[in-house]
């Protein structure tokens, strides 16, 4: 496999956001498995709830549900998917990432520009393991994005984002926003049953 720690994308990823109109408030979580099913689960979504849709569709399907939290979960690259959540909040315990699984979490909100969770956290094995680009093991990762977090708010989840990308080993790209997933609700209360 190709060494991505110092990959940039082809498109930037704050553009790729503002055009599919998930800016505004955006909430993702990447998990090291490639079966939607189970990163269904981890999230505690309603199996029964699952509809295969783009994302215009996701978008309407999850204006018209009236509770919890919607939230459009596919691949990603070999080995991942990703959780975009529409509505609410995905909210998760490190238990989620239990029996080895990795999560990174990411969150902000550009009509207000604050970000979530010291920008991106990593979940491993069943524990928070702190943020992302924090971590000895992504150092490499995260040398040449250290400089852009004091240059702006796009320019910090710009960086973010390129993080998870090279973690990941794929970057948000048109493609990306045009794949079908499956749209599930998380129940509210998910994580207190």
């Amino acid at each position: 496999m190709a060494d991505l720690s110092q990959a940039v994308p082809a498109e930037s990823q704050w553009v790729l956001l503002e055009d599919y109109l998930l800016n505004g408030s955006f909430q993702a979580a990447w998990i090291d498995t490639k079966n939607i099913e189970e990163a269904a689960q981890r999230f505690r979504a309603d199996p029964s709830s699952g509809i295969l849709c783009d994302l215009d569709t996701a978008f309407d399907l999850a204006d018209d549900d009236g509770g919890g939290t919607m939230t459009w979960i596919g691949a990603h690259s070999p080995g991942w998917s990703v959780a975009v959540t529409l509505t609410g909040r995905l909210s998760l315990q490190p238990a989620a990432s239990s029996g080895g699984r990795r999560i990174i979490t990411h969150q902000h909100r550009a009509d207000l520009a604050e970000l979530a969770d010291d920008g991106m956290l990593y979940y491993h094995d069943g524990e928070l393991l702190g943020p992302l680009g924090a971590l000895e093991e992504y150092a490499n990762y995260t040398r040449d994005l250290e400089a852009r977090y004091y240059l702006g708010f796009e320019e910090m989840v710009e960086s973010y984002l390129i993080l998870a990308g090279r973690v990941t080993s794929r970057f948000l790209d048109r493609d990306w926003f045009t794949a079908p997933r499956v749209l599930y609700r998380v129940p509210r209360g998910a994580w207190s049953r």
